[in-house]
């Protein structure tokens, strides 16, 4: 089994408003994201911030009082997004692996997913999607830890970036290749978020 950390503390101040809540197709991108994952595990933990009762009660709302699904308030979530990344990862049971999506990417085909389950391997600490295009090679989001990884995430600062974390473990980093460069689009903005619709 996989258990699933979502991402979704931050103060979205370069978006002006929670992305969270972005309106996907009449739903809030965090009730888009949780359609597409939910398949993939019985246990996901949302990190949130201030933000945690407006997301809560539209979680709810879509899926009812699910057992599922955890909330989990993040008091320190102004140090940056790290501080929320160890908050999920304190509360995971350690026991299984573990995907990592961020509030910032909700466009993540199903497809993605799927390939990144299919292909993880325990031996690897981390797995990462990959996109090639005129030969650069680009990792990015999401990503699929092993169980080790929590204690490893809980040894470092709370001022550490998850980027450090990883590549002070690359040696035991696995890519996986995909054709789908939506593992690199990070939502930022009003304009981000428009051109994606536009798109």
């Amino acid at each position: 089994m996989i258990e699933i950390i979502i991402l979704s503390a931050g103060q979205s101040s370069r978006m002006g408003s929670d992305k969270a809540l972005l309106d996907i197709g009449g739903i809030p991108a965090i009730v888009h994201i949780l359609k597409k994952v939910h398949k993939f595990s019985d246990k996901i933990y949302i990190v949130l911030g201030d933000n945690l009762k407006t997301v809560k009660s539209e979680v709810l709302e879509h899926f009812g009082n699910t057992e599922v699904i955890s909330f989990i308030h993040n008091e320190l979530h102004r140090k940056g997004m790290f501080s929320s990344v160890q908050k999920g990862f304190s509360s995971i049971s350690g026991k299984n692996a573990v995907m990592l999506q961020l509030i910032d990417q909700p466009f993540i085909s199903p497809s993605i997913y799927e390939k990144l389950v299919t292909n993880y391997n325990p031996e690897n600490l981390i797995s990462q999607p990959l996109y090639v295009k005129d030969e650069i090679k680009r990792g990015g989001h999401p990503l699929i830890f092993s169980p080790a990884f929590k204690d490893i995430v809980l040894s470092y600062s709370v001022d550490s970036q998850l980027n450090d974390v990883i590549r002070d473990n690359n040696e035991s980093r696995k890519f996986i290749e995909v054709d789908d460069e939506t593992i690199l689009h990070n939502l930022n903005t009003k304009k981000d978020f428009n051109d994606k619709f536009r798109g």
